[in-house]
């Protein structure tokens, strides 16, 4: 793992932790869209506002973790693990959706 490398041990079990919530996030937010029945686009903006916060909601809980639990826990790990998920996630998903 990068972060192990890079950082210590706690960030790299807070990137394999982030990196999950990353991928449950994105699986959340392509549900939705399905039971709302149209693909995000700017002229639905309802579904495309479902996503971006269901995805700043793991940006958010980053910050809470680290307020929280900092003494094991480590937000650059994180960071790395949620942003490496999601945004390959994300871009498989507008590629999907043309």
């Amino acid at each position: 793992m990068v972060a192990g490398l890079i950082w210590s041990t706690e960030a790299a079990g807070s990137a394999l932790l982030f990196g999950a919530i990353a991928a449950g996030v994105q699986l959340l937010a392509a549900r939705l869209t399905r039971q709302i029945g149209v693909a995000a686009s700017l002229d639905h903006l309802k579904v495309y506002a479902v996503g971006v916060l269901l995805r700043f909601a793991g940006v958010a809980l980053i910050g809470v973790v680290a307020l929280v639990a900092g003494a094991w826990f480590s937000p650059p790990g994180a960071a790395l693990g949620y942003v490496g998920v999601l945004l390959p996630l994300l871009y498989l998903e507008t590629r999907l959706g043309r």
